[in-house]
């Protein structure tokens, strides 16, 4: 039974955490699992236990801190993992490190990000701890392509395997109308909905915007923002300072996220960078119509005008133009949401993701195999 110990911060509520979290249950069944949570365990902890996974929580305070090596290599040595696979900036150093002075055959980093706010120390850091992995893999082209043009790093490291998505859990059957009195949302408006956390990459100052744009042209819109973040009340009284609040509602959790989707007649994504957004799989699963910014990994999602709408520039009037086309055009529209779900059905299951990952790790450790005959 292959042996994976996945390094990671925490596993709270966020997307990559998730991601992970379907790994986790989709292996379970022929490998032996172990989560080394760096900082803490977070809120998904018990749901990758009863996955079958043991969960650590080390407490290291962040990644700059040396401790997490030696708790690393702790880990290492009472689990003997044949994979250590690493996710998000951070802990990637101390994490190969310790996997290869504790002798783990395979070592795999990631990059699930544009990760614009790296400054020359983060990349002095992951430059060197690019020289222990076997692997880095990425989870979109667009990744992949700045990783590699940031950290001047060899091409042939990396692999491409996109996020997965379980269809069925954003698909809500029963009629969405009678959610409207739960969330404050007036019975006969068209919802626009954004679902992502409060933080400055994701631009909500853009979707406010584009919502005021929206609201001097028609009466009929709501806005629905699921999310939470540092950014929440910067938000909020940005919306108080335009007199938008009473067409606001905000949803701190995702626990009825399949729900919400239904809740809404289009999604939109203003984000000023992305790697591979689970909010656009799980709003096209949802067979929702979307409106997003052609930045990152999104283009590789969305085709212009087949499987939604794409929009390359920052002006406001243009995401309200492409959300108006949506409201106005409700048959194409579901059309071009019918095609974005089959779409993300076909190419982005989690089974399909499960299988890449399985295939990539028994791929590198018959490699290590034949190098040690």
């Amino acid at each position: 039974m292959m042996r994976v110990c996945y390094v990671i911060p925490s596993l709270e509520i966020a997307g990559t955490e998730r991601q992970l979290l379907y790994l986790l249950q989709g292996l379970a069944r022929d490998c032996d699992l172990t989560v080394a949570c760096t900082n803490r365990a977070g809120a998904l902890a018990g749901e990758a236990r009863r996955a079958g996974a043991r969960v650590m929580e080390l407490g290291v305070c962040s990644g700059w801190d040396p401790s997490a090596w030696w708790k690393l290599r702790r880990v290492f040595e009472a689990h003997r993992p044949d994979v250590v696979h690493s996710f998000l900036f951070g802990f990637d150093l101390y994490a190969n490190l310790a996997a290869r002075q504790t002798g783990v055959p395979v070592v795999i980093s990631s990059r699930r990000q544009l990760a614009t706010w790296k400054k020359r120390r983060h990349l002095f850091i992951q430059r060197r701890a690019n020289q222990w992995v076997d692997c880095v893999v990425a989870n979109s082209r667009a990744v992949a392509e700045f990783a590699i043009a940031q950290e001047r790093a060899d091409p042939r490291l990396f692999r491409i395997i996109p996020n997965g998505i379980a269809p069925d859990l954003f698909i809500r059957r029963a009629d969405p109308h009678g959610l409207r009195p739960r969330y404050n949302i007036p019975p006969c408006s068209r919802v626009v909905g954004i679902v992502a956390n409060f933080s400055p990459v994701k631009d909500h100052g853009l979707f406010v915007r584009m919502a005021g744009e929206l609201r001097r042209r028609r009466a009929d819109v709501h806005f629905l923002m699921v999310g939470i973040g540092p950014l929440v009340q910067s938000v909020e009284s940005n919306l108080r300072a335009r007199g938008l609040s009473d067409c606001f509602t905000r949803v701190a959790s995702i626990a009825d996220i399949a729900d919400l989707y239904a809740l809404m007649d289009v999604s939109v994504l203003c984000s000023k960078a992305e790697g591979f957004p689970n909010a656009i799989l799980e709003s096209m699963a949802a067979s929702r119509p979307v409106v997003a910014a052609a930045v990152g990994g999104i283009p590789e999602l969305i085709a212009d005008g087949d499987t939604g709408r794409l929009i390359a520039s920052r002006d406001p009037g243009a995401f309200a133009d492409a959300v108006e086309w949506v409201l106005d055009h409700p048959e194409e529209s579901r059309a071009m949401a019918a095609r974005g779900a089959s779409f993300v059905q076909d190419h982005f299951s989690v089974e399909r993701m499960v299988e890449g990952y399985r295939a990539l790790y028994a791929e590198f450790l018959e490699q290590t195999r034949w190098k040690d005959r």
